[in-house]
């Protein structure tokens, strides 16, 4: 690692706009986008607070996560980038931390979360969006129609004011740091995966995303600088890489006691899931499918391809709808109370 690339942030650099998500290798690009990142971070950062157990019809932290792996499973299913992914939970935990939302909207708005997420990322990229609501809709199981999808993502544009800016996500903090990071740095495949383990659980949505980031990609680069010192000395690296750390987080305003607890909890996130990965026991995946949807899903490769990846999710999955269980109709604002309803969450999942 070269002492260039642990430069400090506070470069006296010109600052080019990254609305176009590109960000060039030069050190004055990464800092001027680290500058526009910095100033839009709290614009589009999630402040969610669920119960974990619902007494008065409530979503609960249960609830969340079990949205968030729907939307999960819908980007393995499609083989869709981590971008739509991450953009799409977003939405999602900021459109919580706006509204109030009863059970029964849930389904529907995971979907829609997934559908604009998908328009965004069409219009970002200037290609033509590969999966239609109609399949979101009939994969995702979540007794809604595609004119639900419609109407419930025209809602979600409205209250969070989609049209006035692009959001700042985690993702785009991870290849920001990491390449701010200097080289050699860690796989962004092997961060990407690390950050979508951590989003879908709700210990680590409201954390900042600059934070996240940081320990994400901190947490790789230990792991790379404890293979290489069984092979090299490794001194002189590590002491920029935490050199670098330290400028960053003084930078970015981000305190002691606030990263550390980021990083506990990110830690709490991975252990718990790589324990479940580690589980000789573990209940196999359950996924119903209509005559009807599987027309619509040929070719059937599609299956075949998805089972193992989520098996090794260890998500317990029944996306048959229930018709005796139905969210609570109560305490129904006269705002949301023709919001599209679903009478159960496609896939529910256990903290």
């Amino acid at each position: 690692m070269s002492r260039a690339g642990a430069r400090h942030p506070g470069a006296d650099d010109s600052i080019p706009s990254s609305s176009t998500d590109t960000m060039g290798d030069r050190p004055e690009q990464l800092y001027a986008t680290l500058n526009e990142y910095l100033q839009l971070e709290h614009k589009f950062q999630p402040r969610l607070c669920l119960p974990d157990e619902s007494e008065s019809g409530e979503v609960t932290i249960g609830a969340r996560d079990g949205a968030a792996h729907v939307l999960r499973c819908l980007k393995v299913w499609f083989d869709l980038p981590a971008d739509v992914l991450i953009s799409a939970i977003n939405l999602f935990d900021r459109f919580l931390t706006k509204m109030k939302v009863r059970p029964c909207h849930v389904p529907c708005i995971t979907v829609s979360c997934m559908n604009v997420a998908l328009d965004e990322h069409a219009e970002l990229t200037k290609q033509a969006r590969t999966v239609s609501i109609e399949e979101l809709v009939s994969v995702s199981q979540s007794a809604c129609t595609w004119r639900d999808v419609a109407r419930m993502s025209r809602v979600l544009a409205d209250k969070l004011a989609l049209n006035n800016a692009r959001a700042v996500t985690p993702l785009h903090w991870l290849r920001l740091v990491r390449a701010l990071a200097a080289a050699p740095a860690p796989q962004e495949s092997e961060l990407v995966n690390l950050l979508e383990i951590a989003i879908c659980d709700a210990g680590c949505a409201n954390a900042r995303m600059s934070e996240l980031a940081l320990v994400i990609v901190y947490h790789q680069l230990e792991k790379q600088l404890t293979e290489w010192a069984r092979h090299k000395d490794v001194s002189e690296e590590l002491y920029y890489l935490y050199e670098f750390a330290a400028q960053l987080q003084a930078y970015c305003n981000m305190s002691e006691t606030s990263l550390l607890r980021t990083r506990d909890v990110f830690r709490t996130v991975l252990s718990r899931y790589e324990g479940r990965c580690a589980a000789t026991q573990r209940q196999r995946l359950v996924w119903r499918l209509s005559e009807r949807t599987l027309k619509v899903l040929r070719p059937t490769d599609r299956l075949t391809s998805l089972l193992p990846t989520i098996e090794e999710q260890h998500l317990a999955t029944d996306t048959t709808p229930s018709r005796n269980r139905t969210g609570s109709e109560s305490s129904e604002s006269e705002e949301t109370s023709d919001w599209p309803r679903s009478p159960v969450l496609p896939v529910y999942c256990s903290n």
